[in-house]
């Protein structure tokens, strides 16, 4: 479980487009009610628009029931223009043998 969340959080700082796009579910709920494709070209914007990304996760607590799992953590992300320290939870279902993001909500 940490593992899928630290490679999504990698990919992220990589800039990685691809892979970290890869860390979500198909049917990821897209915030706003936007579509997935609509989202995903968002998130590519944002993410190469930053000269530079680090994403650190830290006291994240994981509870898994079935083939959900909840992560609640502390993120800190730096670009080159902003820098925030927030709670986040994410909500990664199992499809297949990879455990892949279906819901991001900011605070606890």
């Amino acid at each position: 479980m940490l593992a899928a969340l630290n490679g999504w959080a990698k990919a992220w700082s990589d800039k990685d487009v691809r892979g970290y796009l890869g860390h979500y579910a198909s049917d990821f709920d897209t915030p706003k009610g936007a579509s997935r494709k609509e989202w995903a070209e968002e998130r590519r914007a944002r993410i190469e628009d930053k000269g530079r990304i680090s994403v650190k996760v830290s006291n994240a607590t994981v509870s898994i029931n079935g083939n959900t799992a909840t992560v609640r953590y502390r993120q800190i992300y730096n670009s080159d223009r902003l820098t925030v320290d927030s709670r986040k939870t994410l909500i990664f279902v199992k499809q297949g043998n990879r455990w892949l993001i279906k819901q991001e909500r900011s605070g606890g």
